[in-house]
């Protein structure tokens, strides 16, 4: 009876039967690396240019940024305002996605003179990205849902700071020893409590090295 009802059906069943939980687990349940994505002033830009503006600059951001996401074999789960979500099945796809999306931002934005803050379109836009792994419900309308889920949104959206590429203690944990060139390092605890868990910064230094 189940088999042909929705996510939205089967979570409505779920609040008066406990024994659906399993079959929404086994359906739609998947171990997945997160990136989430954010993008700098977004809010600053539309009250500065207009609505329209601003849209038309967060696209190009993300047509710059999100190739390197589906290069590394990630999917774009869906994007809400100036943030876009995907999943991987390697947490190494994703930290490469997240460290490459940075680079072809660093050139996209070689070309952006604006500044904002004198009213001068065409400013930079910085990326900043947060990393989780591990258990989520990923659905095909375009949704997902799970505790790393939360902690990948909470960095790229709210701790990183420009250009930082930011991960939970599960994705480093699964990572264990970054690429060559690429550093990682514990959060200083002043940031820890921005956040409310622990987290690590991924430095990408191989453009230093070349």
């Amino acid at each position: 009876m189940t088999a042909d009802m929705s996510f939205d059906e089967l979570i409505e069943l779920a609040s008066k039967n406990p024994d659906i939980h399993e079959e929404i687990e086994l359906r739609f349940g998947a171990k997945v690396a997160i990136l989430v994505v954010d993008f700098s002033s977004m809010r600053i830009r539309m009250d500065a240019f207009g609505t329209v503006a601003a849209l038309v600059t967060i696209q190009a951001a993300f047509r710059a940024y999100t190739p390197a996401a589906n290069e590394s074999g990630g999917r774009i789960v869906k994007s809400v305002a100036d943030t876009f979500f995907a999943v991987f099945d390697a947490p190494a796809d994703a930290l490469n996605a997240a460290l490459e999306g940075h680079r072809r931002m660093a050139v996209f934005n070689e070309s952006r003179n604006g500044d904002i803050a004198l009213g001068v379109p065409n400013a930079p836009i910085y990326p900043r990205a947060g990393l989780g792994f591990g258990c989520a419900l990923v659905l095909p309308e375009g949704n997902l849902y799970g505790p790393e889920v939360n902690r990948a949104f909470v960095l790229g959206e709210d701790v990183a700071h420009n250009h930082e590429v930011l991960a939970s203690e599960a994705f480093v944990a699964a990572i264990g020893v970054p690429p060559s060139g690429v550093g990682v390092h514990s959060a200083p605890h002043d940031r820890e409590h921005v956040s409310g868990f622990p987290f690590h910064i991924f430095t990408d230094y191989r453009d230093d090295t070349d």
